[in-house]
Order: structure tokens, then sequence, then C-alpha cells
């Protein structure tokens, strides 16, 4: 009996060990886990946009600016922390802008008697790189930017614009180096830079403030606010332009002068970012510019006179005044 009972516990333990090559699968589990999403970015972004009027930098250029973009980054080091301290990267960016229906704000009236419209073309072609650095409590980077000015606002050319070609008047290319940072202090990121002008001079400081506010998953409401200074600024006019409009000129006093030095303007705004779907957003927004300190002390009334005509109006009133304006960009990430 004991030697049966031996054989069967025997038997059993056999079977149980033997691996199951046939038969019905064992059910699936009814909340499988699915596999973690694939990030196939390649890290760039696509945007289109429009804008009532360029404003860059405090001064309004004109109306209906018209604009598209692509920025990246590629990243060069992996940061060790999770938050990606450490890392570093290369960013770029090429945008390029024009002012839809040649509706600048510098001659606002024309130059009656001297051939000069007041529908002068303006667009703007800008590259950049940077290599940015993540310190944890701060994000560095240094970087250059070659700003190409085109259109006979640029050019100081045009139909019947003689006085424009001859005197030297309009706009340099711009070739800057830039020194940013970028922090956050709670819910407000704060991000400030120092801009160089290899060609034209002076310096350019801006200092910008924003705070994302989450609706719903898909929209959010970003309030913005930003303050410039130019120390010897001169936006990339030429010498003639700066003097063109006499009694304190467009960005200084005398020949002697290579630009203003003071506070530029103050702009804020609110932008309204709505997710279209996992890559695509689209952002209205609407803002106001403040022109303040010499900008705004060198705003000509229209019918003031022209120097180097004298009597002759449509100073550029418009493109230092405040103004309220508005937009919209359509961004895709691939």
């Amino acid at each position: 009996m004991k030697l049966n009972a031996l054989l069967k516990t025997l038997g059993f333990l056999a079977l149980a060990a033997t691996p199951v090559v046939a038969g019905p699968s064992a059910p699936a589990p009814k909340n499988p886990i699915a596999p973690a999403p694939v990030n196939d970015d390649l890290g760039i972004i696509a945007s289109i946009g429009y804008d009532s009027n360029y404003v860059w930098r405090g001064i309004n250029y004109g109306q209906h600016w018209v604009r598209a973009g692509l920025n990246g980054a590629i990243p060069l080091v992996g940061g060790a922390a999770e938050d990606g301290a450490g890392s570093t990267a290369l960013l770029w960016d090429v945008n390029y802008g024009s002012l839809a229906g040649d509706q600048d704000h510098f001659s606002p009236n024309g130059l009656q008697g001297v051939g000069i419209s007041n529908t002068a073309s303006f667009q703007r072609l800008q590259l950049g790189a940077a290599i940015s650095h993540d310190f944890g409590p701060a994000a560095v980077s240094f970087g250059y930017s070659y700003i190409h000015n085109m259109g006979s606002l640029a050019n100081g050319s045009g139909a019947n614009q003689i006085p424009f070609t001859t005197g030297g008047y309009g706009m340099n290319d711009i070739q800057q180096l830039t020194l940013g940072v970028n922090t956050n202090l709670g819910p407000i990121n704060l991000a400030s830079s120092a801009n160089y002008d290899l060609v034209n001079g002076g310096w350019y400081f801006d200092i910008t403030a924003k705070s994302t506010i989450a609706v719903t998953d898909a929209i959010s409401i970003v309030p913005h606010a930003g303050l410039g200074y130019g120390l010897n600024y001169n936006a990339g006019w030429t010498q003639a332009s700066r003097n063109l409009y006499g009694g304190g000129g467009l960005f200084g006093q005398s020949a002697a002068q290579g630009g203003i030095s003071g506070w530029t303007a103050l702009n804020v705004g609110v932008d309204f970012p709505i997710k279209l779907n996992s890559r695509a957003t689209l952002t209205p927004y609407v803002a106001f510019n403040l022109p303040m300190g010499p900008m705004k002390n060198m705003a000509h009334s229209a019918t003031n006179p022209y120097a180097p005509f004298p009597g002759v109006p449509g100073g550029p009133a418009t493109a230092f005044q405040s103004v309220v304006y508005y937009g919209v960009t359509l961004s895709v990430r691939f």
C-alpha cells in the first residue's frame, strides 16, 4: 500500500512538472496596460501667422504682417537630472514676414511733392542659432542672429523715390550676438536677453514675464508683459534716416550720436493657445504696445515739418504711438 501511494505521488509530481504544449490559452486581462508611446518628434515646429501690426522692440513698422517660421532644438548633451538639468542643446530658427498691404507707419501721409509714397513695402528674413545649457535653476543661451531687411522702406527706394535713393536712407541688415537667461519663479516664467548689433552698433536689453493658466486640457490663458531698454540703439536704421526727421531725429539728435538710450516700450498682452490635437496648436492673441522715454518723445506729428524737406508734411507719428494689436499663430510640431 505504501508503495502504491508513493508511486501515485511521484506520478502527480511528474505530471505537474510537464510543460503544457497544447490546449486553450489563458484569458486576456480585462484592462491590458498600453505600451508607452514612442516619442518620434524631430524637434521641429513649423508656424504661420498674421499680426494686425508688426511691432518689434517698441516700434510699429506697419499694418497686416504675414509671417512663417521654423524652429527647433537639437540635443547635444543629455541631462542627468529628471528635470533635464545639465542638458545642452543647439537652438535654431528661421522666420520670414512681410507687410501684406505695404502699409508702413513711417510715412503715413506720404511726402507730397517729392514722390515718396505712403505705401512702402517691407519684408524681413531672420536666421538664428544658439547654444543653450540648463543649469537647473536657470537656462543660459548664447547665440547669433542675422536679420535681413528688404523692401522699399528698408532700401530707401521705390517708385519715384529719388531723394531716398540718393540720400542713403533706409535700413541696414542686423547681425547681433545675444546672451539670454530663462528661469521660473513659481508659476511665472522670466526671460531676459542682452543683444549687441555687430553692424550698426548699440545694445538692446529686454525682460519678459508670462504665466500659463489652464482652463481645460486643451485651452489655456497666457498673460505676458515685456519691457525693453536701448543703449545707443538705432534698430538698424542708417545714419541718414536717423537724422531725416529733423528736430530730434528718428534715433539720434545729431549725426554724432549713434542712437537713443532709454526705455523703449512696455508691451502687455494675453495669448489664448488652443490644442487642436497632439501636435497642432492655434494661438490667438491681443496685445498693447506703449512706447516710453525717448521713443515717445520723438513721436512727431504727421503735420510737422520734415527735414531735409522743410514744410513737407508726413512725419512718422504712428510708428511711435501706442497701439492695440492682435493676431493668430498656427504651429505644428514634427
